[in-house]
C-alpha cells in the first residue's frame, strides 16, 4: 500500500531530520511524492461514486414518483457496492484507484435489475394481488430476463480476468468490481 508507505516513510524521514541528521547540520528533503496523485485520484472516485449514486436515486424519484419504491431500489446501490468490496477482499486484490473506478461505473448498473423487478412487482400489485403476492410474483416472472441482463454483464467482463498481458492486468480490477457488483444486484434485485 503506496500510501501506508509513504506516511511511514515520512515520519522516518522526520524523525531522522530531527534526532539524528540536525544535530550533525544535515536535512534529508523528500524531492518526489506520488501519493498526492493517488490521494486527489480516490477522492476524484469517491465523488463521482456519490454523485452518480445521488443523480440515479433523483432520477428515479422522478420517473418512479414514489419515495418507497425509489429507496427500495436505492439500497440495491450500497448493498452492491459494499458486497464487492468484501468480495473483492475475500479474493485477496487490493481496492486501488483501478478497482474504484469500476465501482463507480457499477453504480448505475446495479439499479437495472431492481427497477425490472420493482415495476413488474408494482404492475401485480395494479392487478389487485396483495403485497407478497405481488412481491414473489413479480420476483418470479423477470427472474430468467435478469439473470440473462447479468449473465450478458459477465459475459463480457469475466473473460477479461484471464488476460495475463498488461492490458489484462490493467483492466482486471475494474473486471472483479464490476462482475462482483452486478452479481449481487441480481441477488439484491
Amino acid at each position: 500500500n503506496i500510501i501506508k508507505v509513504m506516511k511511514d516513510l515520512k515520519r522516518t524521514v522526520d524523525d531522522l531530520n530531527k534526532n539524528l541528521l540536525e544535530p550533525l547540520g544535515l536535512h534529508l528533503v523528500q524531492t518526489a511524492d506520488k501519493t498526492e496523485y493517488i490521494i486527489r485520484a480516490i477522492n476524484m472516485v469517491r465523488l463521482n461514486i456519490l454523485v452518480g449514486g445521488t443523480f440515479a436515486i433523483i432520477i428515479l424519484l422522478i420517473f418512479l414518483r414514489s419515495l418507497l419504491s425509489t429507496l427500495v431500489v436505492a439500497i440495491a446501490i450500497p448493498i452492491s457496492i459494499v458486497g464487492s468490496f468484501l468480495i473483492i477482499t475475500l479474493m485477496g486484490r487490493t481496492i486501488n484507484v483501478i478497482m474504484l473506478a469500476g465501482m463507480a461505473f457499477a453504480v448505475g448498473m446495479v439499479v437495472d435489475a431492481s427497477i425490472v423487478v420493482l415495476e413488474n412487482i408494482h404492475r401485480h400489485r395494479e392487478l389487485g394481488k396483495s403485497a407478497s403476492q405481488a412481491a414473489l410474483d413479480g420476483a418470479m416472472e423477470v427472474w430468467g430476463a435478469i439473470l440473462a441482463s447479468t449473465l450478458t454483464t459477465l459475459a463480457v467482463f469475466i473473460p477479461i480476468l484471464f488476460i495475463e498481458e498488461d492490458v489484462g492486468q490493467l483492466f482486471k480490477d475494474i473486471a472483479v468490481a464490476i462482475s462482483a457488483a452486478v452479481t449481487l444486484s441480481l441477488i439484491v434485485s
